[in-house]
This record gives structure tokens, C-alpha cells and sequence, in this order.
């Protein structure tokens, strides 16, 4: 029998033994080195697939650490009827994004997996960030090969590895608002890096901008407008360089249309969707527009807090300790992505490639929008800039990964990767958080109390906290009327809907939550009330629908009486 062995090793005395051991095991992993470099896609295609799995279990981990609230619990409510019958979503008012061709198909899938619950949630959250981790890591690797192509995929999966224990990962893994939306993004610029000059490509770019603009108007900012400056100034550039001949500068232009055209294809898809009976999308409050003069201090600060709360770096406020101390480490990718912003800007017009100026442009178009825009605030303004962490992470890696290697600074980079890895494991490590509510969900079911009405916060989630037993449906208006916001029109229908209780929370953060005076002045009294930690739980021997008042609109599957 041929044991790859020679004629000495086979004879070598039993003294040799550990010897002969260590010649197999060091000529196995020289033969896996020769096989890794005969087959580099595979050995990529491998080595992605067990980084993500390992991601995909640490990032599960940290998300089961937030407490879900009624915001993602409402979308997977949205996935659940999704796959039961209902593609178009009809009857229901969404929020100001509709997560429709990336998050809720996402989550349909894992709840025919893992049925309707808080771990859905915390499930697609977790596959969701572990795929925009590794796209960025793919974009920002390039063309690049061998020790560049991976301290430049490394450095940028690095920055983006670790979120905060308590404000990232609600931001970042806490459900839907946006995350999501990086994974076209992020695949626009992995098939402008990689493609050829073909005609495909700007058909293959417009249809992949137009499937993450009916999922996210940000990706309108980060991506579709992102490509039209890069691209135009390429184009423009070389008009007036005459660097290409002219038959050859129609790539640029092409891509510049079919960014364009994704626009209006997107809001044409959103609207055919409404019209054939689908979801309503509402229009913004605040619309688009500027911050006041006077509020620019305050919006420049807010900008600054949610950039740290992206990249892990929010040691503000905190007391000294382990997540202090991490936070003020994340510091390093902070630097390294705001680092490599400033050389895509500075050399946007003339020493980068195409993909590096489009990430650029959508980076630096996403900053000035939180900015100088409406929308920034404290922590919850972090969701409006979520593609400034990946597009940093990325310009990161295809800006400073060479030069790390030319310097020879792989220890470093492997010094910060051992950091990050060990803030995700301390992450990890924290207690799994209930969610939201949980405790209302269960009491209500042991008490035979299965369809009812409450505030926004305490609604959505405590549906899904139950699997859907108990049917809480969001009111407002001090619990008069309908909450159209996360919502199905047909729950408040009498006619096919029932709801018998009403429950009032003393901590409620609803910006008019139920109020039992108010309820019962429309109501009338409850035939019983009950009183539960922080609840007041007002049970009615009729259908309070057939009191509630319900916005009207064209998108209501009903017209209430």
C-alpha cells in the first residue's frame, strides 16, 4: 500500500517517531498550500463560506442581546402574510421604507423555517449584517491577489466586525432599517469592480440599483446617485482628456443612464404596486429639506455621536470599563475609514479607479444628507447613515491594504483583528434579552385575552412575542383611533376583525398612547379591569372596532362606517 511515505520513513526507528510525524503533517500542509494556490477561487469561495457561518452564529449571538420593539416585530408580521397569500401586501400602511425585495422576502424565508417569533427576527438580522460584511470585504479586496487582496478584504471586514454591545447592536442588528439595503449596494459595486466593459453590465447595474431602490430610497443616495457622479465625471474627464477614443467612452455614459433610468423604474414599481391594491408607502412628515441655520451645531454634533455608534467607537457617556475600553479601541477603524475618505476625496478626479470613486461619492453624499438634512438625531439617526460604515470599511481596504503590506504591517493588522474579535466575543457573551413586552404577551394569553388594541410600542411586538396568539393591534389618540403606521387596514375592519381589550402602559413612549379616561369615554366602561405590573388591561363584551375611528384613504382594503 502506497503511504506517500519514502523508503526511510517507512524504516525509521521508533525513536524517530515524532519526527516522521512532524515531516507527514508539515508535507500535507505544504501539499494544501500547492492545492490552495492551484485553485484560488475555490479556496476563497471556502474560506468565505466558513467565515460566514462563524459570523453568522457571532452576529446571532449579539442580536439576541437587544430586546426587540414593535418596529421590526410589525415587519416580520408584514413577511408572515407575505408568504401566507398576500405578496402585494395589501391593505397595509408601511413606514418610510418598504423593505420589500430585500428584508421581508428574507424573513418569509426563516419563519418557513423557524415559524413566527422573536427569533426570526433576531435570525435574518444576524444573515443580513453577515452578508454586508462580507460583501465589503469582497469589494474592498478588488482585482488584488495574495497577501494584498487579503489584508485589504481582512482590514475592511475588521472595521465593520464588532458593532457596540448596546447602541450598534441596535442599530446594526436589531432588524430591519436599512442594513439590508447594502447588500445590492454593496453588489452594484462588487459587479462594477469585477465585470467586463460589456453592454450586459449597465443592464445588470440598472437592475440591481432599481431592486435596492424599491426596497430603500437610500439606496438612491448611496448608490444610484453615487454612480451617476462618478461615472459623469469619468466620462466628462475623458471628453475632455480625449485619454479614450470616442467609441470607447460610451461604458461611462451608459452606466450613467441606466443609474438614472433605475430612478424613475423604482418609484414606477412602488407606484404599479399601490395601484394594483398593494402597500402603501407614506410620504415622509418632514419631507426633503435642510436644517436651520441655528440647528447646525446641534445637527453636526448629532452626525459626529451616530459616525462613532456605526463604528463601534460610542465610549461617550459611558462609565470606565470593558465597553468603554473597546469602544475607545474601535477608535482605530474610525480613523482608518474617515482616513481613507479623505484619499478618495482628495484624489476623486484623477488617481482612482471607478469603483473607488462611486464608493466615494455615495459615502460622502450619505454624510452631507445627514448633515444638513432633517432626519439626524441622536441614535436613531445612526439608521439614516448606515452606508457610511461599509463604504469607509471599503474605501479602508482598497486604499490602505496595499500600503500595509508594502510597509510590512501585517502584525499590526492581525493585532486589530484580534481586538475586534475579542469586543465580538465579548458581545457575545452579554445576557439574551426578552423582548419587548414579553411578559404582557404571556399574561394575556393565559387569561384567554386574544385580540385587543394598545399603543404602537406595546402592539406589533407583543403579537409576535405570542406567535401570533394573541392579535394586539396599535391604536392612538389616547386609543380612539388607528394607528396607520405598521399596520394591516383589514385588523380594524369589524367585519372580519374582533377586538375585545384595550391596554394602557404606564410607560408607554407613544406620542399619544392609550389613555384609560379617554379610552372609556369613547368605549364606555369595561365590563372588567385588570391591573398587571405596569398594565391596565380594560376587557369589553362587544367589538370595540365597531367604535374606532379609522383614517380613510384610497389604500384601505375597507370603508369604515
Amino acid at each position: 500500500m502506497d503511504t506517500g511515505l519514502t523508503e526511510g520513513e517507512r524504516t525509521a526507528p521508533r525513536g524517530g517517531s515524532h519526527a516522521l510525524g512532524t515531516r507527514v503533517h508539515g508535507g500535507r500542509l505544504l501539499r494544501f498550500g500547492r492545492w490552495c494556490r492551484r485553485h484560488p477561487r475555490a479556496t476563497w469561495a471556502a474560506s468565505l463560506a466558513f467565515a460566514g457561518s462563524a459570523l453568522f452564529l457571532c452576529f446571532l449571538r449579539e442580536a439576541q442581546t437587544y430586546s426587540l420593539v414593535s418596529d421590526p416585530a410589525g415587519q416580520a408580521l408584514q413577511a408572515w402574510q407575505m408568504w401566507h397569500g398576500n405578496p402585494l401586501l395589501r391593505g397595509w400602511w408601511l413606514g418610510d421604507v418598504s423593505f420589500y425585495t430585500v428584508e421581508l422576502p428574507l424573513n418569509a424565508v426563516v419563519e418557513m423555517i423557524v415559524g413566527l417569533g422573536p427569533a426570526e427576527v433576531s435570525t435574518s438580522a444576524a444573515l443580513v449584517y453577515t452578508a454586508v460584511v462580507l460583501l465589503g470585504a469582497l469589494v474592498a479586496r478588488g482585482r488584488a491577489r495574495g497577501w494584498e487582496g487579503i489584508a485589504r478584504a481582512l482590514l475592511a471586514a475588521g472595521i465593520m466586525l464588532a458593532p457596540s454591545s448596546v447602541l450598534g447592536t441596535q442599530v446594526l442588528l436589531g432588524g430591519p432599517d436599512h442594513v439590508g439595503t447594502m447588500i445590492p449596494v454593496l453588489l452594484v459595486f462588487l459587479v462594477l469592480d469585477r465585470a467586463p466593459e460589456r453592454y450586459w453590465v449597465p443592464v445588470v447595474m440598472g437592475v440591481l440599483l432599481t431592486w435596492a431602490q424599491v426596497n430603500d430610497t437610500q439606496a438612491t443616495f448611496a448608490a444610484a446617485s453615487a454612480v451617476v457622479v462618478a461615472c459623469g465625471l469619468r466620462a466628462c474627464a475623458e471628453v475632455a482628456r480625449r485619454k479614450r477614443p470616442p467609441r470607447d467612452r460610451w461604458y461611462d455614459v451608459s452606466l450613467v443612464a441606466a443609474a438614472l433610468v433605475s430612478v424613475g423604474v423604482a418609484h414606477l414599481i412602488v407606484s404599479q404596486i399601490h395601484a394594483a391594491g398593494g402597500f402603501y408607502l407614506p410620504t415622509p412628515k418632514n419631507g426633503l429639506g435642510f436644517v436651520s441655520v441655528n440647528n447646525l451645531p446641534t445637527q453636526s454634533w448629532a452626525t459626529v455621536y451616530c459616525l462613532l455608534i456605526l463604528f463601534g467607537a460610542d465610549f461617550i457617556g459611558q462609565a470606565m470599563g470593558t465597553s468603554a475600553v473597546f469602544a475607545l479601541l474601535h477608535l482605530a477603524g474610525f480613523s482608518l475609514g474617515f482616513w481613507s475618505l479623505w484619499l478618495g476625496v482628495r484624489g476623486f478626479l484623477s488617481r482612482t479607479d471607478r469603483v473607488t470613486q462611486a464608493v466615494t461619492a455615495g459615502a460622502v453624499i450619505i454624510l452631507a444628507a445627514g448633515a444638513f438634512g432633517m432626519y439626524m438625531e441622536p441614535v436613531t439617526g445612526a439608521h439614516e447613515i448606515i452606508p457610511v460604515l461599509p463604504f469607509c470599511a471599503v474605501l479602508a481596504g482598497r486604499l490602505l491594504g496595499g500600503r500595509l503590506v508594502a510597509l510590512r504591517l501585517e502584525p499590526v493588522l492581525a493585532a486589530g483583528l484580534a481586538v475586534m474579535v475579542a469586543a465580538l466575543a465579548y458581545n457575545d457573551v452579554q445576557p439574551t434579552a426578552a423582548p419587548a413586552h414579553s411578559q404582557l404577551a404571556a399574561w394575556l394569553e393565559a387569561h384567554n385575552l386574544t385580540s385587543g388594541l394598545a399603543g404602537f410600542w406595546e402592539s406589533n411586538i407583543t403579537t409576535l412575542d405570542s406567535g401570533g396568539l394573541v392579535r394586539v393591534r396599535a391604536v392612538t389618540m389616547g386609543g380612539t383611533t388607528a394607528e396607520p403606521y405598521e399596520t394591516d387596514a383589514s385588523w380594524y375592519n369589524p367585519a372580519v376583525s374582533r377586538a375585545n381589550f384595550i391596554v394602557s402602559y404606564l410607560g408607554s413612549t407613544d406620542l399619544e398612547p392609550v389613555e384609560p379616561t379617554v379610552a372609556q369615554a369613547r368605549f364606555g366602561a369595561p365590563a372588567r379591569v385588570y391591573h398587571f405590573e405596569d398594565y391596565t388591561i380594560m376587557v369589553y363584551n362587544y367589538n370595540l372596532l365597531t367604535r374606532l375611528t379609522v383614517p380613510t384613504g384610497p389604500w384601505l382594503g375597507f370603508q369604515p362606517g
